[in-house]
């Protein structure tokens, strides 16, 4: 039951699309997403923007980094055996990688190399990283999903301290995804693909979450993916089965509905601030393999970082 007035709709538009040129037709791989459609010759997630505006993504299936220049230049980074899909961008101007494949792992763009920096929980694997945020502490919050949900409510959230120690902070969840601080980083939002929710862990001063609750409830065939915050705390919630970007104050109150472009698809996957101003909403569209963009009123929590140049 909602009490609330229906939220304005506001429909994205295309910026730029990834040539035929630099998309992996014909190529093998045996990645499957989410969805019931066929893999694609690519699939954009992980979206991050430097302090000069270069916007990276990465490519899942194909184990690619790609880089979309304030000109909209593509270039691609690096190739690699593994399956990249969420990106931060370190104080140290490397990005660290959430990858399903080798756990998280460190990409130093001024050289091209890519390098473990976590590949084990002790002895054991991970499930399959997905989504990572970074504190203002440099403590790394990841999402571990794997093939989780509902018939295996067993995902993972942890946060990984600069000195090396591992915290899990939930076991129990259905295939945890995108994830986010609060401005304040009172509080984590993770989202819950197969339970087609988000919850809000609250994070206590030694760095542990009690009290997690149900933030957000939606439906659809594959519920919310990435998570991204704004400077006011509005959550920006993307639901890819239902082509949307969901966007809810802090008390979790309806304040719009962002819309796929007409020419664009429906697998909205992730989104971030950017853009001259730092005010421009981008998103993936994942199997179509082009960026969305909505100019909003205000920028993101995060403040974009340098990253190493070559």
């Amino acid at each position: 039951m909602n009490f609330y007035p229906i939220p304005p709709v506001i429909q994205a538009e295309i910026l730029v699309q990834i040539p035929p040129t630099l998309r992996c037709t014909g190529q093998h791989t045996d990645w499957r997403g989410g969805s019931a459609l066929p893999t694609s010759d690519i699939f954009l997630e992980g979206p991050v923007v430097s302090s000069n505006g270069d916007l990276y993504v990465t490519d899942i299936p194909y184990g690619r980094i790609l880089k979309i220049d304030p000109q909209n230049q593509i270039t691609e980074c690096v190739r690699y055996d593994g399956e990249p899909n969420g990106l931060v961008i370190r104080d140290d101007g490397c990005l660290v990688v959430a990858d399903y494949k080798q756990g998280i792992l460190v990409f130093d763009p001024s050289t091209g190399e890519m390098s473990p920096l976590l590949a084990r929980r002790n002895l054991e694997r991970f499930k399959g990283p997905n989504d990572l945020v970074v504190s203002s502490k440099n403590e790394i919050y990841f999402t571990d999903q794997g093939q989780t949900g509902m018939s295996d409510p067993s995902g993972r959230v942890y946060r990984l301290c600069p000195d090396g120690k591992l915290d899990c902070l939930v076991d129990n969840g259905v295939s945890p995804n995108g994830i986010v601080l609060s401005p304040d980083e009172r509080f984590l939002y993770v989202a819950m693909t197969r339970s087609n929710s988000v919850w809000r862990l609250p994070l206590n001063a030694d760095g542990s979450t009690t009290k997690a609750g149900l933030f957000f409830q939606s439906f659809g065939a594959s519920g919310p993916d990435g998570l991204t915050v704004d400077e006011e705390g509005n959550l920006f919630i993307c639901h890819p089965s239902l082509a949307s970007v969901f966007v809810v104050d802090a008390d979790g109150i309806p304040k719009a509905r962002i819309v796929t472009s007409p020419q664009g698809g429906k697998n909205l996957t992730n989104c971030t601030f950017g853009g001259e101003d730092g005010r421009t909403l981008l998103i993936t569209d994942s199997m179509k393999g082009n960026i969305q963009f909505v100019k909003w009123h205000c920028g993101g929590s995060v403040k974009p970082k340098a990253v190493k140049a070559r």
